[in-house]
């Protein structure tokens, strides 16, 4: 039996290509596994294995640099490489360390299968040198590299174009969900097979690649018809996306199709119209959409997105009906399905903050009061994952505020008011500034000295001056402090300051003041 020693940083990636795979069937036995590369090292030195099959980004050691070490040390096992990363460079390296393949996560396992496979068939070759030709290295993990980064990179790389070239038409096709686990079901439920299978029988040659967890297809025909090729990926994925059909597996998944192109060196295009169809797919729980419109659905966006702006800008005051009927007209969009998900989640945010910043600035309150946390609503409307979840945290925060206003702001009032009161009464006699008192009282300083005038009739500065001439009557009828001493006690520092004041509010000098009301206790004592 020959031995497979497993690397990879996820236990759980070990643990499936350990035990999904019937490895006895096919004379192989595990000999070892390994987290990291170091561990590896050691580990794969001990048990001497035929085959390795590793992750490239470990902690601690790359795959590369595992390959590479066990090189140095003699180790003859063939290698191959399972990576989440496409990049070109990663499977030119790979071919100058002679491994057997590049497989892009997440890989077939019967791919997985026939790699070691053909890395056994290699081993078996090796005293042929005729069977070990550098141009049957890893060959097909390069065009799958290439692919990448042509496709979804929009880079150019060197590669041989000749095969292409019978070709007429390329088109894309971008496969997502929003459910759990999705592409390990389709894969053990063999969906991706039997659409793979429908496309060839209709003559359809098909790339196959994985991404940022999505199914990517790119379709190639040589067909005569310029309609014929879209007019398939159309009916294929119609076919496929159908939830309540067998081939679905009960997955909700949805398809973006891309436009046909007439040359590979095209077909990023097609590919980024089929993703962002997807996307749009995805975001309204629709199965199939047209990449074809995309273009217009951008234009369309930007169109919107403009106007919005204007009409948001254009409210300089909170009132509650105008944002109803703004969010009804917003929600009326989304409902269309015809605007791009990233354009509609910004007019959503900018309806959010004008919205937040009108009550802010109308009502005299933090915002906080009426919201947790404004940062974390806007963030959770950008990760909104689909429409509903989108409408659903807009119009909560339109209730959440209609809530406050409504029941809230009345009794609100009263208690702020009360407590401006109670802390005025304790705090006359010191040099009261209303922004540090509406800071205390977390409102804006405009709004606390119209709510308290508003409420009580009289200024906070009245009040303050009352209850300043209050405590110094006081002190003059039952102190023999000096009148400067009794000035400073009650907040103000000029002492003539103070007496003009005394007098316009008690209509007789302070010193006058305490001379009647000596008097008249005087009078009072010998009565």
């Amino acid at each position: 039996m020959y031995k497979l020693f497993i690397v990879d940083d996820e236990q759980l990636v070990v643990e499936t290509l350990s035990t999904m795979i019937d490895w006895n069937a096919s004379g192989v036995r595990i000999a070892g596994t390994a987290n990291n590369g170091k561990q590896a090292l050691e580990r794969i030195l001990e048990s001497d294995p035929d085959v390795i099959l590793t992750d490239i980004r470990m902690p601690g050691m790359s795959g590369l640099e595992l390959i590479r070490a066990l090189k140095e040390k003699g180790c003859q096992a063939e290698c191959i490489i399972v990576s989440g990363y496409s990049e070109f460079e990663y499977a030119k390296e790979a071919i100058e360390l002679e491994a057997v393949d590049y497989l892009i996560k997440p890989a077939e396992l019967e791919e997985v299968s026939r790699t070691v496979l053909r890395a056994i068939e290699r081993l078996e070759r090796k005293r042929d040198p005729a069977g070990n030709r550098p141009e049957l290295r890893i060959a097909k993990a390069l065009d799958r590299a290439v692919f990448t980064d042509l496709i979804v990179h929009a880079k150019r790389p060197s590669f041989d174009r000749v095969p292409y070239e019978r070709y007429g038409q390329f088109a894309a096709i971008v496969i997502g969900s929003p459910a759990a686990l999705w592409l390990e079901r389709m894969k053990s439920s063999g969906v991706t097979d039997a659409l793979l299978g429908f496309l060839a029988n209709q003559g359809i040659e098909v790339e196959l690649l994985y991404e940022q967890q999505k199914i990517i297809l790119l379709c190639m025909a040589a067909m005569e018809e310029s309609e014929s090729l879209s007019e398939i990926l159309m009916a294929a994925a119609a076919a496929f996306s159908d939830d309540g059909s067998p081939a679905s597996d009960n997955l909700a998944l949805s398809f973006g199709i891309g436009p046909v192109v007439s040359g590979i060196m095209d077909a990023h295009r097609s590919f980024l119209a089929a993703d962002q169809a997807c996307q749009m797919g995805l975001f309204f729980g629709v199965p199939v959409t047209d990449g074809n419109a995309w273009p217009e659905i951008a234009r369309a966006s930007e169109r919107w997105l403009s106007e919005w702006s204007e009409r948001i800008e254009s409210f300089t005051r909170y009132e509650q009906k105008p944002f109803e009927e703004l969010l009804e007209c917003w929600t009326e969009w989304g409902r269309r399905r015809w605007m791009a998900p990233v354009f509609l989640k910004k007019t959503g945010i900018q309806w959010v903050n004008r919205l937040l910043d009108l009550v802010e600035r109308d009502y005299g309150i933090k915002i906080g009061s009426v919201i947790e946390d404004r940062s974390l609503l806007i963030e959770g409307l950008l990760e909104a994952p689909d429409w509903a979840s989108l409408q659903k945290q807009c119009h909560d925060c339109a209730q959440g505020v209609q809530f406050f206003l409504n029941v809230t702001k009345t009794s609100l009032k009263e208690k702020v008011v009360q407590e401006i009161k109670t802390y005025l009464e304790s705090h006359y006699h010191e040099n009261i500034q209303l922004d540090q008192l509406a800071e205390r009282f977390d409102l804006n300083a405009s709004y606390v000295s119209h709510l308290y005038s508003k409420s009580t009739g009289q200024t906070i500065l009245e009040y303050v001056t009352l209850l300043r001439i209050q405590q110094a009557k006081r002190m003059l009828r039952e102190s023999s402090f000096k009148i400067s001493k009794i000035s400073q006690n009650v907040g103000y520092d000029n002492q003539r300051y103070f007496c003009q004041v005394f007098k316009k509010h008690v209509g007789v000098s302070p010193g006058q003041y305490r001379e009647d009301h000596m008097i008249k206790i005087e009078e009072s004592c010998s009565s």
